[in-house]
């Protein structure tokens, strides 16, 4: 039977690594399913998983990019890197968007960051007359506020030229309610569309007393060992600034110091790569815990998924630089129905996770040292609270990113397409 022709066509623009983008990789999923062709734009720097690289509905075209400025750099030669990066990366990702891709019906854009990638994607969609949607992560202002301050012109100016350029577009979605709010009152959009993360799959219950032996055999396979009766700990993280590992460090600092040295041993993995983590180890190595075992690695995705299924409880410490953007590591540990540990940023995070049904929270070193200490109770004869958290979150945490997707994107996605043609997306 003849392969049918594409309902409609979508350029999917991530200024970023596209491997270390899980909701614009869903968002392409999504759309092939609904029986789009999508132009997958990025960086190349880490693997794909299968379901997106042999996807035939999905083509993927690299990004070459320039190495960012160091955090430790002063801040002109800050703003000198960050400035040659912007015109290098404007000038390609527009040569890619205007000529080196299909035209689109639509093209959907990543934000942030938001410099050069919301003025790209506008002229962009102007000369080639596409509609323009922008999936609001957070704000590219308030990532910049972290390095320079909130009172730094060069931020207000930002949020300026933000909230013009988000004006242009023809339709949003972001990530929590609270932005949606803060989007209507302090940029002027109109309805943007309120998208949650979610699962891409709910995977089979791995109950607490058998995550032990799977985890031992997943990570001997990554060289590591898990000692008999220790619980594991998984904390993804992508090494930035809006994401609080010296807390983390601290936190497991008071809980080894606090515990005797029978109760039970803690082997916790941090994923991930970025630019903080050179910096993490150095702190690491120097100390020598009782019952603390601390291992970083850079997964596969199909060993990433693996461990957060084995895992006894993992660790969010996103901080958010507006106090309104949801992380989404915890929508990676509930799809695996592993408990949560999460740092407590604001009211926003109440939209994702229920504290005490499906999470422990906490909010300095001393708090997550105690949290600990909750959610090991009674292990490992006995993990009932472990056992507790995990059933609150299979009974409460039912829908998939394509169940959502579904219900809210498509209708949204179809229109601005102009697709009349209604009928259900091929298998």
């Amino acid at each position: 039977m003849p392969n049918r022709p594409p309902l409609y066509r979508v350029t999917v623009f991530v200024l970023g690594d596209l491997g270390r983008s899980p909701r614009m990789l869903n968002h392409a999923l999504a759309l092939a399913a609904d029986g789009a062709a999508v132009s997958l734009i990025g960086y190349n720097e880490s693997a794909l998983e299968n379901a997106v690289a042999k996807n035939p509905s999905i083509r993927v075209f690299g990004i070459s990019t320039i190495r960012r400025a160091s955090d430790n750099a002063s801040r002109s030669a800050f703003f000198l890197r960050t400035a040659l990066r912007t015109a290098w990366l404007g000038m390609h990702s527009l040569w890619l968007l205007l000529a080196g891709t299909p035209r689109p019906n639509i093209i959907l854009v990543q934000n942030p960051p938001s410099f050069p990638t919301l003025f790209v994607a506008w002229i962009a969609a102007r000369l080639r007359g596409s509609r323009l949607i922008v999936d609001w992560h957070n704000f590219g202002y308030s990532m910049l506020a972290m390095r320079l301050g909130d009172d730094h012109s060069v931020v207000r100016r930002a949020k300026v030229w933000e909230r013009r350029l988000s004006r242009k577009a023809h339709a949003h979605f972001c990530v929590s309610s609270a932005m949606q709010e803060r989007l209507i009152a302090e940029f002027g959009l109109k309805s943007p569309v309120v998208l949650l993360d979610k699962p891409r799959e709910l995977f089979p219950v791995v109950p607490i007393s058998a995550r032990a032996d799977r985890a031992r055999e997943l990570l001997r396979d990554q060289g590591i060992d898990l000692p008999s009766g220790a619980a594991f700990a998984v904390s993804p993280t992508s090494w930035t600034a809006d994401e609080d590992m010296p807390l983390l460090f601290d936190g497991l600092q008071v809980w080894d110091s606090q515990n005797s040295p029978g109760g039970p041993k803690l082997l916790v993995l941090i994923t991930g790569r970025g630019p903080l983590r050179a910096v993490f180890e150095s702190r690491s190595q120097a100390l020598r815990w009782r019952r603390i075992i601390l291992r970083t690695a850079f997964l596969d995705p199909a060993v990433y998924r693996g461990l957060l299924c084995a895992a006894h409880f993992g660790f969010c410490l996103h901080r958010s630089s507006s106090g309104v953007d949801l992380p989404m590591k915890i929508i990676d540990l509930f799809g695996a129905r592993t408990p949560v540990c999460a740092f407590d940023y604001g009211n926003s995070l109440s939209e994702q996770i229920a504290p005490g049904v499906t999470a422990v929270t906490f909010r300095d070193p001393g708090q997550l040292a105690h949290e600990i200490d909750q959610l090991l109770q009674g292990f490992p004869e006995n993990p009932w609270f472990l056992d507790r958290i995990q059933s609150n979150i299979t009974k409460l945490c039912t829908e998939t990113w394509q169940d959502a997707w579904s219900r809210q994107a498509t209708p949204v996605m179809r229109e601005l397409a102009g697709v009349s043609d209604m009928r259900a997306p091929p298998v």
